[in-house]
């Protein structure tokens, strides 16, 4: 029984126990996550559609940040959260209403923005790199033309 355990089956059952175990915690936080999100995003709706002057409406622009001039001028609909979005509602009738940007937004511009710098950082350490050698070549070529000289 304890020939058939040797330590590289053992080292391999056990990274496949963490493994599996570290799979499951992710899963298990980004439903979670995924989860709170659609809880908070369904409460943002619930209170726009409280603050609305009509039951129900459609969103006819999605919602975004104030003007600087709006929030000067303290205009009402701006000045709840800083972001409005305009509405229609049933009666045909169109007008501004506050809205929340929701953390699921915030997450994807966070990770967008991630992602623009990580692309600026590897961009910069290519050209960087490209250079590096160019130099390097130019330096070699040198000092072969001064040995070939015989200085």
């Amino acid at each position: 029984m304890f020939e058939f355990f040797t330590k590289k089956r053992m080292l391999a059952l056990f990274g496949i126990i963490f493994f599996m175990g570290f799979v499951y915690i992710i899963l298990q936080s980004h439903f979670a996550y995924t989860r709170q999100l659609l809880q908070q995003e369904s409460a943002i709706r619930e209170k726009a559609k409280r603050a609305a002057s009509c039951e129900d409406f459609s969103v006819v622009e999605k919602c975004k940040r104030c003007p600087k001039k709006e929030l000067r001028d303290m205009l009402q609909v701006c000045m709840e959260t800083g972001y409005k979005q305009k509405i229609r509602c049933p009666d045909g009738k169109t007008e501004w209403n506050w809205c929340e940007i929701s953390p699921a937004v915030e997450e994807s511009d966070f990770w967008r923005f991630e992602l623009i710098m990580l692309l600026i950082g590897l961009s910069s350490y290519a050209l960087v790199y490209l250079r590096q050698q160019k130099l390097d070549k130019i330096l070699m070529d040198k000092i072969h033309k001064q040995i070939a000289a015989g200085v």
